[in-house]
């Protein structure tokens, strides 16, 4: 049968090949080219659908979906009634008929009972995803009671020299009473809010083990219009299975939020702190190697890990990203802040969503800047998607590749130098420094350059090998930033900044010696030299609040520019 399809497609490829390239994906929309087609291709291309349906049963009811929506288009209302009540017997029946080109249909009776049909599917799926629930809920409880627990024990120690030592090395202890490979769980974040996540263990997940940590960003971040009532196993596809695979088998435990075009990781700003909320509370139900959370995406998901390093870094010790587009879309893109972590960019050369010489200039403006920046290249007509649908030898190489790269970077929240800017003090912190109050109308420093380069070679969204006549400059800077250069050494802290009011600097017995007086220098004048001692309170309510066994921070010092 596969035979006879091929060949069949060979007389029509010359027809068809602007839709064919939809046909034969599992995206549940027609591009407009094809409906440009004219009326006379339609027959040809509900035969090839069925032909398709017969050849791989697996993805037969998308088949019928595309005969539903070329019959649709062909005006042939009986024939669209008949491919999409097949549709009706699937799981993806309360997945799909959005699609425009059924909008002449939604008068018809018979259009009105598989909308109906539809509307009765995706109640039952809610319901039983309510139920499916209840069990997740309850062993989410049990493990942060568990944590409150360890936490409680923690105030009762006295001597802050015991009590750090103990926040170091000792875990909650947890029991898990819900068995399996993936937990669905939930961030409150109001009354009114809640944000769904999945969390997959590893391989023969062991609860002493301490694990290193995936978070796996999704992209289409604006066709989601609403939370699910949980994030399951039977969404991992939509946040793509080489990720979910690859984190399973690398011995990561991986943490797959499911985000909204209001709250997310790329636009607007709302919701951006949800990422790093969800992975204190992962911390606080699992043994997480502090020293080792990565975040990874493809596509609005890249773009996403991208902004992380750009304007969050400090949880995550390496970002990477599949089909990426490197520009923070809710401020400037301060692309040298990527100093303080590393990238690892993966692109491909047919992708619509960002040029591949564009990749390679960013690669080498990062290079110029030392940022640790590394720039895999895919060739052969790859599209957008292929990275993340595809299952073959090459995509899977891609994936070792991309986690190999992570997995032995190490976060080191004591680096003695550290650069940061922003135009936002919301994401005024890497690490031990953070910049509190900006002076916009101060003048810049000569060193603080904001950097940018022009992006040409745009391609076709729909057809991504007609490469587009256009240019457009790679970051936009809509608003003045404050910068700071910053190190120490031996007790003494050198600090230089640009257009800053007020920073602070966090302290940690890992950095300066407590015994000793610590010295401030910031643009050339000593505005502190005294000791300082560790601070009981201080300690416990960040390690509360962040669940770091790492990064521990025992005072601080908030300091005016002079």
């Amino acid at each position: 049968m596969k035979i006879s399809i091929h060949l069949f497609l060979g007389i029509i490829l010359s027809i068809l090949l602007p839709i064919l390239s939809f046909a034969q994906s599992r995206n549940p929309a027609v591009d407009s080219m094809g409906a440009n087609m004219g009326r006379q291709n339609w027959g040809a291309a509900i035969q090839w659908a069925l032909k398709a349906a017969e050849a791989e049963p697996a993805d037969k009811y998308w088949r019928y979906l595309n005969a539903a929506d070329f019959a649709s288009r062909d005006h042939n209302a009986d024939l669209a009634i008949k491919y999409a009540t097949l549709v009706l017997e699937s799981d993806i029946a309360t997945k799909v008929f959005g699609n425009k080109s059924f909008d002449w249909l939604r008068q018809d009776v018979r259009w009105i009972q598989i909308m109906d049909r539809v509307e009765q599917l995706k109640e039952k799926q809610r319901q039983q995803r309510i139920q499916a629930s209840l069990v997740f809920r309850e062993d989410q409880r049990q493990l942060l009671r568990q944590n409150s627990e360890h936490l409680d024990s923690l105030t009762k120690i006295l001597p802050v020299d015991m009590l750090y030592k103990r926040m170091r090395e000792a875990r909650s202890a947890h029991t898990y009473s819900h068995p399996g490979r993936y937990k669905s769980h939930w961030l409150e974040m109001s009354d009114s809010l809640e944000f769904p996540y999945l969390v997959q263990l590893p391989l023969g997940f062991d609860p002493n083990r301490h694990y290193p940590a995936i978070v796996v960003l999704h992209g289409a971040i604006n066709r989601q219009t609403q939370f699910p009532n949980m994030v399951d196993s039977t969404l991992t596809g939509f946040f793509g299975e080489p990720f979910v695979e690859q984190a399973y088998q690398s011995g990561l435990i991986a943490i797959f939020p499911y985000g909204t075009n209001r709250y997310n990781w790329m636009m607007p700003d709302d919701g951006f702190g949800l990422v790093p909320e969800l992975v204190k509370q992962v911390k606080k139900m699992y043994s997480i190697d502090d020293r080792r959370v990565y975040v990874a995406g493809h596509s609005n998901g890249a773009t996403g890990a991208f902004s992380y390093l750009m304007k969050q870094p400090s949880l995550f010790a390496g970002f990477a990203g599949v089909n990426n587009r490197p520009q923070v879309r809710t401020g400037g893109t301060f692309i040298k802040n990527g100093i303080n972590r590393s990238f690892y960019n993966v692109a491909t050369d047919f992708d619509y969503y960002y040029p591949l010489e564009a990749h390679r200039a960013v690669a080498n403006l990062a290079s110029q800047l030392k940022v640790n920046w590394e720039n895999q290249e895919l060739l052969g007509h790859r599209k957008h998607s292929y990275l993340i649908s595809s299952k073959d030898s090459v995509t899977k190489e891609v994936y070792q590749k991309l986690f190999a790269n992570l997995v032995v970077k190490q976060r080191d929240p004591f680096q003695q130098n550290l650069y940061w800017e922003c135009d936002d003090v919301k994401h005024g912190r890497v690490d031990w420094l953070e910049l509190n109050q900006l002076d916009t109308m101060a003048q810049k420093m000569p060193w603080q350059i904001n950097q940018n380069l022009s992006v040409a070679g745009w391609r076709h969204v729909v057809n991504p090998e007609v490469v587009l006549d256009s240019t457009s400059q790679a970051f936009v800077y809509p608003r003045r930033s404050g910068a700071v250069n910053a190190s120490y050494s031996n007790n003494r802290f050198e600090i230089e900044t640009s257009r800053v009011k007020l920073l602070t600097i966090y302290l940690s017995p890992e950095m300066v010696d407590f015994s000793r007086p610590v010295q401030v220098v910031i643009n050339g004048t000593l505005v502190f030299n005294s000791a300082t001692t560790a601070d009981r309170n201080f300690m416990l309510g960040t390690y509360m609040r962040d669940t770091d066994h790492q990064a521990i921070w025992t005072n601080r010092l908030q300091l005016t520019v002079p």
